[in-house]
This record gives structure tokens, C-alpha cells and sequence, in this order.
């Protein structure tokens, strides 16, 4: 009898044992599926934050390609105005708005003393 109570009681103890096990390895694998499932969630935030910027930069750019080309335009309309404003015609009208007369004779001064520089 005390043969059998003993092997009763080893595999009593075999079984609890193994069961044990079980449990740790039941608790260790959710613990990796849930790991793998955080990263799952942490990469497609990342990606989706990456594919946003990406996005926007985008936008930006077109912004400010428009923004280059207005820029642009209004710089070749100033060069236009100030060719226009440097011109002889816009200089002789202006002249003539300001009531400026043509001087019959030009009288120009003589220094009394000559200065010379060393």
C-alpha cells in the first residue's frame, strides 16, 4: 500500500506541477501577444503621423510655388515701371508737369582761388 500512496502522490504532485507550467506558459504568451499587439498600434501611429507630414509638406510646397510665381510677377511689373520710369519721354513729361523751363543760357562759376589736392 505504501507503494501506491506514493506513486499517487507523485503523480499528484507530476500533475500539479505540469499544470503549473501550463499556467506560466498561458501567462507568457499573452504577455507576448499583447507586446505584439502594442507594437502593432505603436508602428501604425507612427506610420499614419509619417504619412501626414508627408502630406503636409506637400501643401506647403504648392503654397509656395504659387507664392514664387506671384512673386515673380510682381517683380517683372516693377522691372517694367522702373524701365518705364528711367525712360527719356517719362523724364521730358515730368518736366513739363513740374513747369520747368529750358535755360536759353548756361552760366557756369569760376573759383576765385585754385585749389589743387597732394
Amino acid at each position: 500500500m505504501s507503494y501506491s500512496v506514493a506513486l499517487i502522490q507523485k503523480s499528484a504532485v507530476y500533475y500539479r506541477n505540469r499544470g503549473h507550467a501550463t499556467i506560466d506558459q498561458n501567462q507568457n504568451r499573452r504577455v507576448v501577444i499583447f507586446l505584439l499587439i502594442l507594437l502593432i498600434i505603436l508602428f501604425s501611429i507612427l506610420y499614419i503621423v509619417q504619412a501626414n507630414n508627408v502630406a503636409t509638406g506637400g501643401y506647403k510646397i504648392q503654397k509656395y510655388k504659387k507664392e514664387l510665381t506671384g512673386l515673380q510677377s510682381k517683380s517683372k511689373n516693377l522691372e517694367l515701371k522702373l524701365s518705364e520710369v528711367r525712360s527719356l519721354e517719362f523724364l521730358k513729361t515730368k518736366l513739363e508737369s513740374l513747369d520747368m523751363v529750358k535755360l536759353s543760357k548756361v552760366e557756369y562759376l569760376s573759383p576765385i582761388t585754385q585749389v589743387a589736392a597732394k
